[in-house]
């Protein structure tokens, strides 16, 4: 999980409490925005329909008199009938001023006398209308039907501006009529009107262009400006108080985790030091106890025989093997107690000598067989004698086991001993398999074998002791089989001698 920062550091920077209260404040006042223009527009949509709605009624309207008209036409020589209808029409509808019946014997007059308006009566068939603009009155535009009894045509002058009923438009919109791309009603353009709406009105011979404007507004004002401040400053702060609550309820969370983690890490870890430690004593006394075994059983056997000599050298052995098992036990104690190791000055060659006495007979009885060659002179050493004799007795028995499963032929384990510098090498080498490269790198890792019934603590407490006394333990490569060396310093009483013999492995 990536780091998360905590409240206390939000809080060490307001900067951001700043950025986002801004960022929120122009996103709350770029949605007002929004909804203002959603909201307008159709607002603009409806009042375009309603305004559409309306003038079709009305041309519709203007259409059904003239119908009526032409009904009433033929009495027009007999009685008033049709000037009556007409002074009705006029009086209920403002918008029609004018109503006329233009024949052969009743001439056109006012408008209807145009040359415009006789030319269009003259291209009617008897039933048909049409319109065009009146040039004698600004915004009135005249509606002509053609007539077959009497043969002549009807004349209605209408005001465009009374199309629309009184209070139909708000006051910032604004409305214009044109008939025959001819301007009727021509709005005020002072102010940048901008049209929003526009329409052509068909089907009744009033093909009128209609255009709905308005001015334009500010999209925002400072109501918007301090609602969305407002807003976006309760927002942030709330979100501030829940993120930090969330902050602390999350690092209240991840202590008690880690709290548990340490304590599950502190049992394991107990868990496994007292495996080890219960391991390591068993594979240490594993072989004195072995070696008690084994000449017991050479005790037992020189009795039968009546052998007093070799009871007797069976026995001293058992003394030094149950010795060495105690003094095995004392080194373990002291290792868990992180006592500091007895390190003296000893001779290598003496040292070396008392444990192949040891290892002789599992040798012999392995067919293998042990080859060293002592230097002419002592070789002093500062080192702990019971622990440098253990580690030493472990890598024979290592090499033993190794050349026992490889059944390598004339198999031999050389011990030799050669100095650098300031340090003592005790090397051990066999002719056996060797290790490979990947098992070489592991080979000190606890637990890690390639024994069937091995427990992978040999060489890492090896390594423990040697560096315990000052020393140290180190596979070397070779040529054939497997070479380990053991480095010590040598005393200072000899570190003027040379004759501690020079062989490598």
């Amino acid at each position: 999980m990536p780091p998360q920062p905590s409240p206390a550091r939000f809080a060490r920077h307001p900067w951001w409490l700043g950025g986002l209260w801004l960022l929120t404040t122009a996103l709350l006042l770029g949605l007002q925005i929004w909804q203002e223009r959603l909201n307008t527009q159709r607002q603009q949509t409806e009042l375009t329909q309603t305004v559409q709605s309306q003038m079709l009624e009305k041309i519709a309207q203007h259409k059904a008199h003239l119908t009526a008209l032409t009904a009433l036409a033929p009495l027009a020589h007999e009685s008033t009938a049709l000037q009556r209808v007409a002074h009705s029409i006029a009086t209920i509808y403002p918008r029609i001023e004018a109503i006329d019946l233009v024949t052969a014997s009743q001439p056109a007059t006012g408008s209807c006398q145009l040359p415009a308006a006789e030319q269009l009566a003259s291209t009617l068939k008897p039933g048909e209308s049409a319109s065009l603009p009146d040039r004698l009155h600004g915004g009135r535009y005249l509606l002509i039907k053609k007539i077959a009894n009497p043969a002549g045509w009807l004349c209605v002058r209408i005001d465009s501006e009374h199309l629309l009923d009184a209070g139909s438009l708000p006051p910032q919109v604004l409305l214009g009529i044109s008939l025959h791309e001819q301007p009727l009603l021509k709005p005020d353009a002072a102010g940048g009107s901008e049209a929003f709406g526009q329409f052509t009105l068909d089907g009744y011979g009033q093909p009128l262009q209609v255009q709905l404007l308005s001015h334009p507004r500010p999209w925002f004002n400072a109501r918007m400006l301090w609602t969305s401040a407002l807003l976006s400053l309760l927002l942030v702060g709330l979100g501030a108080l829940l993120w930090r609550s969330r902050q602390q309820s999350r690092a209240h969370q991840q202590q008690a985790q880690l709290l548990a983690n340490e304590a599950r890490l502190a049992h394991a870890a107990r868990i496994n030091s007292l495996g080890e430690m219960a391991s390591g004593i068993a594979h240490e006394l594993a072989q004195p106890v072995t070696a008690l075994l084994s000449q017991s059983q050479a005790a037992l056997r020189a009795q039968e025989l009546s052998k007093p000599a070799l009871l007797t050298a069976a026995l001293q052995a058992n003394v030094r093997e149950a010795r060495r098992a105690g003094d095995i036990l004392g080194r373990m104690r002291s290792y868990i107690s992180n006592a500091p190791s007895q390190v003296q000055t000893l001779d290598l060659r003496q040292l070396v000598e008392q444990a192949l006495l040891l290892l002789e007979g599992p040798a012999k009885q392995a067919g293998v067989k042990l080859q060293w060659i002592p230097p002419a002179q002592p070789c002093m050493a500062l080192a702990d004698p019971v622990a440098l004799e253990q580690v030493l007795h472990n890598l024979v028995r290592n090499a033993l086991d190794a050349l026992q499963q490889s059944a390598t032929a004339n198999p031999v384990i050389t011990i030799t001993l050669a100095q650098e510098d300031q340090q003592l090498l005790l090397y051990v080498q066999d002719n056996g398999p060797g290790l490979d490269s990947a098992t070489a790198q592991r080979a000190f890792e606890p637990f890690f074998t390639t024994k069937a019934e091995g427990m992978g603590l040999g060489l890492p407490l090896c390594a423990t002791l040697m560096e315990r006394m000052g020393g140290k333990l180190e596979h070397r490569p070779s040529a054939q089989g497997a070479c380990f060396a053991m480095q010590l310093p040598r005393a200072a009483a000899e570190t003027s001698a040379t004759g501690a013999a020079h062989v490598e492995p």
